[in-house]
């Protein structure tokens, strides 16, 4: 699949995602030092600059699952369209996608939502066969829970 049919693929299965509502975006047991509530408020999960997502990539770390589930499809396309900039995105999302909270993240998906992150998975595999153990980790998570 190349990149177009995979932007597609992720907009196809988030077109019907619902906001999370302002009181789910930031888990209530951190501080808010980098205005990530602030930025995502009211915002829908397109039309992000990725400069603008990966000034706010902490968001992975502090993303409610509801959050974490509604903004994650603009982050993956910034990391496709513009991977240069988005920069560390291109990490954090293979780890938030394995990481020990993956399983509480991915009850909210549909199984459309998880094909299209297992074929985002499976795209950067294919650009970097040698260095993408973060994304075969994530791509068997979003295996097994399909």
């Amino acid at each position: 699949m190349n990149a177009t049919e995979v932007i597609q693929l992720i907009e196809d299965a988030w077109r019907d995602a619902v906001y999370p509502g302002d009181s789910k975006i930031f888990t209530s047991e951190s501080n808010d030092d980098e205005d990530i509530t602030r930025y995502f408020c009211g915002t829908t999960w397109r039309g992000h600059e990725p400069s603008n997502l990966r000034a706010h990539s902490s968001a992975f770390t502090f993303f409610t699952p509801e959050a974490f589930h509604y903004w994650l499809p603009a982050f993956m396309i910034a990391a496709i369209t513009s991977p240069w900039e988005a920069d560390v995105i291109l990490h954090y999302i293979p780890r938030s996608v394995g990481d020990g909270y993956a399983a509480q993240r991915l009850l909210l998906f549909s199984q459309n939502q998880k094909l299209a992150t297992a074929e985002y998975m499976r795209w950067r595999i294919e650009l970097r066969p040698n260095g993408s153990y973060d994304e075969r980790k994530a791509l068997a998570v979003l295996e097994r829970s399909a």
